[in-house]
């Protein structure tokens, strides 16, 4: 009988132990969402991207939150406002600003509050939302730049309060979306629901002051009211954070016009490191199409 008890007693420490391994790594991978790396050492040298007239700049939110942003002033009047993902800078986006600035666009690029060089803290909420609206605000401003002509381009978490600015701000004419998901929950069930509750709650303890779960502003819901400004959402065939179904499922409920890349090959972002050529021709032509841009000859 001591035997059998000690055995039990053996299988419920071990169970125990398991359990607690699982909660906490669920809980460390929700709450790097909501954690900064350091910021980037070029983010301080623009000259130092290779990107001619690249600029240091900044802007004040509603919050009062000064944010630090990096601009270029634009050939023919278009501007295209970009937004990075979570545990990063806008140092993440050089690919797309260079592809941008090639073309000829204007480009603002800031830190979320928080991230980079920006003030604040990390929310991903209405603070995050008047940030961008900050960033519009902005730019419509700047001698050169023709307020009718803005676009966005997002990625990841910044795609999706791209979404969810556009659906109520017309002044963004155009939208890139890359690796945007519906809604959270969506990422949620494919991240942290494979334990039950032991994966599913420490995360959403991680993660509940960070905005995330705040209802009415899925970007599902938001998605519809961009028509009929134009659409490009990609995705990519590996990406193991934001899965393609999870992109189509927010493209199903777009309106018209809009358009749908699924990058073969492509992870979680780096379209232009698998398909360079055609992610550049699709991204330009598409922004220049939408945002009526004189190409260069």
């Amino acid at each position: 009988m001591r035997t059998v008890l000690l055995s039990l007693l053996l299988v419920l420490l071990i169970g125990a132990v398991l359990a607690a391994m699982i909660a906490t790594r669920n809980y460390r991978a929700a709450h790097s969402l909501v954690e900064a790396d350091p910021p980037a050492a070029v983010l301080a040298t623009p000259e130092a991207t290779g990107i001619s007239g690249l600029q240091n700049v900044t802007f004040l939110t509603r919050d009062q939150l000064r944010l630090t942003a990096w601009y270029r002033a634009p050939s023919d009047g278009s501007v295209v406002i970009l937004t990075h993902g979570t545990n990063s800078d806008r140092s993440s986006m050089l690919p797309e600003l260079r592809l941008l600035t090639d073309a000829g666009f204007g480009v603002l690029a800031f830190d979320w509050p928080g991230l980079g060089t920006s003030q604040g803290a990390i929310r991903w909420d209405g603070q995050a939302r008047r940030a961008l609206t900050a960033a519009i605000d902005w730019v419509s401003t700047q001698p050169g730049v023709d307020p009718a002509r803005i676009g966005g381009l997002g990625f990841s978490i910044g795609a999706n309060l791209m979404t969810e600015v556009a659906g109520q701000d017309a002044r963004l004419r155009a939208v890139v979306l890359e690796a945007s998901v519906p809604a959270f929950a969506d990422y949620m069930n494919l991240h942290f629901t494979r334990w039950g509750v032991l994966s599913e709650w420490p995360a959403r303890w991680a993660l509940r002051d960070s905005g995330l779960f705040e209802t009415g502003f899925e970007p599902v819901h938001w998605v519809p009211r961009i028509s009929p400004r134009p659409i490009l959402m990609l995705g990519g065939t590996e990406d193991g954070d934001i899965a393609p179904e999870l992109v189509r499922k927010l493209y199903a409920a777009a309106g018209e016009p809009k358009a749908l890349w699924i990058v073969p090959g492509a992870h979680h972002g780096g379209y232009s490191e698998v398909a360079a050529a055609e992610y550049a021709k699709r991204l330009t032509d598409f922004l220049a199409n939408s945002l009526g841009k004189n190409r260069p000859q």
